[in-house]
């Protein structure tokens, strides 16, 4: 009964102390106020999980040329603010994110397919990052993917003939 006792009053003592913290403001949740590396952290493991638990395996055959093209169209015009590409800077909105949108090209092939797929899709919360599932067709999101996974090996030349 006595460590019941202990428990219950551990758990009020937490609810109060996250209340206190939630109410009182003392937490900075300012675009420009960087997350120590504590809480980058707990963020960045918990959305990695979330995704690798929901995404599944889809996979999909090899992406055409013209898949490739149709991606790269709609990442000019949707993705690249943000994310940046061979040769191109992310404009203002993508540097003023916090966290700061990945370069794709240096970080795709930590991802699947159907991980991509599913974040393409669904978007992550308070990331900047949207879903784009109510906005573009499953097809459109995986020539995208397709195109976002070429980009490693992409120059700035070949980028540029490709989004044009």
């Amino acid at each position: 009964m006595s460590f019941l006792k202990g428990f219950v009053t551990a758990l009020v003592l937490l609810v109060i102390a996250v209340a206190a913290v939630v109410y009182s403001g003392v937490f900075n949740i300012a675009a420009t106020w960087p997350d120590n590396s504590v809480v980058e952290w707990v963020l960045h493991t918990t959305m990695k999980r979330s995704v690798q638990s929901r995404a599944g395996a889809a996979t999909r055959p090899p992406a055409t040329d013209e898949q490739i093209r149709a991606g790269a169209h709609v990442y000019s015009e949707t993705c690249v603010y943000c994310h940046g590409g061979p040769g191109k800077d992310p404009v203002d909105i993508g540097k003023g994110l916090n966290p700061e949108p990945p370069y794709l090209a240096d970080t795709v092939g930590d991802w699947t397919t159907a991980q991509l797929l599913w974040i393409v899709r669904n978007g992550v919360r308070m990331t900047g990052m949207p879903s784009f599932a109510g906005s573009h067709k499953d097809e459109e999101i995986a020539n995208v993917v397709a195109f976002i996974q070429r980009l490693p090996k992409m120059t700035p030349e070949q980028y540029d003939k490709l989004t044009q």
